[in-house]
């Protein structure tokens, strides 16, 4: 069963308007705007899905009448149904420092290793990428979003893990830095361990918490077994019987993606969740 999350593109999307406004945006493009947005776009392969996620990505601008930040977003989606392919936004071009940098480039080379052969969950990648970076742009120059930067991040996470070679796991949950909590991200894709569960009827459901290689691994092992137990009694409270899952913490022994010590990587901060027949 290939890895499964969940992907809020378009309420995600929706929570950035009017929050920021897009550089790059021009003012005369906004006389085409609303014919340009009533027609559905996209087609086959990843610049097809490109177009559609940008499509959708100026339509939530516009439906908030921020039609210049509406603007950036059409420019792309006609290059995509062009059929080139628009580079995902840099955290320079919109003058954003820091922590961006690295996640940008994972982004990058992620879609291009995968996009030939998921082009649609790479496409989304993409689009949630944009997402991340305005939410961040706009924080970080004092502006608020319905959207935060650490919400729109584990969409991100979530996108990387649809977007890149299939893992062992049936379902990854992923977590904030040094955190347990679970998100609506998160509790939706319980919510599917749960449907699968009932529909599959598994011998067994393997749950396994993994952490970063920031801090010690004696204190990363506590960090996993909690995230796993977390998962593990959200599913119990959603009806899986608890003698069904088995729970693990690997600490940050078994990383999703490998790093140096002291790293903090998205990916790495999960719960695999497998169901065995």
């Amino acid at each position: 069963m290939k890895t499964v999350v969940r992907l809020m593109l378009g309420a995600s999307a929706l929570a950035l308007a009017g929050c920021s406004e897009l550089p790059g945006a021009s003012l005369g493009a906004t006389f085409g705007a609303e014919s340009y947005l009533a027609t559905d776009r996209g087609g086959p392969g990843f610049t097809g899905a490109l177009a559609s996620e940008y499509t959708e990505l100026a339509r939530s601008q516009a439906g908030n009448s921020a039609w210049m930040n509406a603007t950036s977003y059409m420019a792309k989606a006609r290059q995509a149904e062009g059929g080139a392919e628009p580079m995902a936004t840099s955290p320079g071009q919109l003058g954003v420092n820091g922590e961006t940098g690295a996640l940008y480039d994972q982004v990058v080379s992620v879609i291009a290793g995968n996009k030939a052969e998921r082009p649609e969950a790479c496409a989304r990648l993409q689009g949630v990428w944009e997402q991340y970076l305005f939410v961040y742009y706009a924080e970080s120059n004092g502006a608020k979003c319905p959207l935060t930067a650490d919400e729109a991040l584990a969409l991100v996470n979530e996108a990387l893990a649809a977007c890149s070679p299939s893992a062992a796991a049936d379902f990854i949950v992923f977590f904030g830095f040094n955190q347990t909590d679970l998100t609506a991200e998160a509790l939706n894709t319980v919510s599917d361990v749960v449907s699968s569960v009932q529909t599959l009827n598994p011998a067994g459901v393997s749950v396994v918490g993994h952490a970063d290689t920031v801090g010690s691994v004696r204190y990363n092992q506590g960090l996993s077994e909690r995230r796993a137990n977390r998962v593990a009694d959200a599913l119990i409270d959603r009806g899986v019987p608890p003698g069904a899952i088995q729970v693990a913490g690997r600490s940050e022994l078994d990383p999703a993606v490998v790093t140096g010590d002291g790293v903090r990587e998205p990916r790495n901060r999960r719960v695999e969740i497998s169901l065995s027949q």
